[in-house]
């Protein structure tokens, strides 16, 4: 059987876990891709069909940063990371070189499909390389909007996550929530309440990264506030009384009234234990890898409480803004705001002002919440349990 040991990350305190990015380059077309548009090319995927993989040496380079620095977990990401050559080598390298867990980003259309030199599928070389967990994708519970969304197959996904529940395998998975799949929700947070899920991830389409070259776009996709909210707190409570954890990323408090100790916004986000420490995109810079120099957001707690929600408030990127309705709202201070594109579009009418004392601290509704502060240790006694559980063909690569 496999083992595996759970620790409780101390809430308040910055993440363990890094981002480690193997290159944009993916076949998936997703509707709500941050990348999209993201180099200014008519074809909204156009990055993410021609750039790169990052070499397995600059991958590697950066597993061996988060080790120096003190990070325990981080995630692969993209792009698609299971299509990066060497990726197998990859996880290796991170969980047994590096001693870190790895975590792999993933819309599981290609775990499994069998490598073309080894004969053997994705999914069971990566489990034997020692990978730790999966965050799947999982955008629609029907297929037919799971293809429009992403131009994949639901059954794929649903194939991958069902052969590791059969081995006692648990691993989490995301939604992003936008116009075309929020009244699905209730559905899909039914079928995940029966997978070998620790928590689920319920994201509101941010309008940043590429969506900046098109706003307007972004905001038809987004969906609003008021209409998706009764949805998401369905599927919120269907989850929870599964036994699993939930988090609703980048929504105001006030849209989602109720779920306030699920929330997690811009100014939460390196207080998640399975949010990101560090950068690696950048211009090139002589004599260091994947890119960019190796950074850490932030290395000390106190600099992350003095800097960051200010920056969250004034910087560009993040394309926040508070309104008349947040001047007078007890949450003003651990609150996000709204999207500028998306007040600029729809006002401020949806959003209610909470009342009461100031509150300053930005874990203020999270203490109480476990699950999602739960961190996996290394797996143990994995192997002579999944030979038979894994044995069944796939298709080629």
């Amino acid at each position: 059987m496999e083992t595996r040991t759970t620790t409780r990350h101390p809430v308040g305190q910055l993440s363990p876990t890094g981002v480690l990015d193997v290159g944009l380059r993916c076949p998936h077309s997703c509707a709500f891709c941050y990348y999209s548009h993201f180099d200014g090319h008519e074809d909204p995927f156009h990055a993410l069909r021609t750039l790169p993989y990052r070499a397995l040496a600059e991958c590697t380079a950066l597993a061996d940063d988060f080790a120096r620095w003190g990070l325990t977990h981080c995630d692969i990401t993209g792009g698609e990371p299971v299509l990066h050559p060497e990726i197998v080598e990859l996880v290796r390298h991170v969980e047994r070189e590096a001693d870190v867990r790895a975590r792999i980003i993933t819309l599981g259309q290609f775990t499994l499909r069998r490598d073309k030199r080894s004969g053997r599928r994705r999914l069971d070389a990566l489990l034997d390389a020692g990978l730790s967990d999966f965050l799947f994708s999982i955008h629609a519970a029907r297929q037919e909007t799971f293809k429009e969304l992403t131009r994949g197959d639901l059954g794929q996904i649903q194939r991958t996550m069902e052969t590791l529940d059969a081995l006692d395998f648990s691993y989490t998975s995301n939604t992003v929530v936008q116009a075309r799949n929020y009244r699905e929700l209730p559905e899909l947070a039914r079928y995940l309440a029966d997978r070998n899920i620790r928590f689920h991830n319920f994201i509101i389409m941010k309008l940043e990264w590429g969506w900046r070259q098109n706003p307007s776009a972004g905001v038809e996709k987004k969906a609003r506030y008021r209409e998706i909210a009764p949805f998401v707190t369905e599927a919120v409570e269907i989850l929870e009384s599964a036994g699993k954890g939930v988090n609703v990323r980048f929504a105001p408090y006030c849209a989602m009234p109720g779920l306030e100790r699920n929330v997690v916004g811009y100014k939460q986000i390196q207080l998640d234990p399975y949010e990101w420490r560090n950068g690696t995109r950048g211009s090139p810079i002589e004599g260091t890898p994947y890119g960019g120099k190796p950074f850490l957001f932030y290395e000390r707690l106190e600099d992350y409480l003095d800097r960051h929600p200010r920056a969250v408030e004034t910087r560009d990127e993040y394309n926040m803004e508070h309104g008349p309705p947040c001047q007078r709202c007890s949450l003003r201070a651990i609150c996000d705001g709204v999207d500028r594109d998306y007040a600029a579009r729809h006002g401020w009418s949806e959003f209610t002002p909470y009342a009461g004392p100031a509150i300053t601290d930005l874990t203020h509704f999270r203490k109480d919440y476990r699950r999602p502060y739960e961190l996996l240790g290394r797996r143990r006694g994995v192997a002579r349990d999944r030979k038979a559980a894994t044995s069944s063909p796939g298709p080629p690569a």
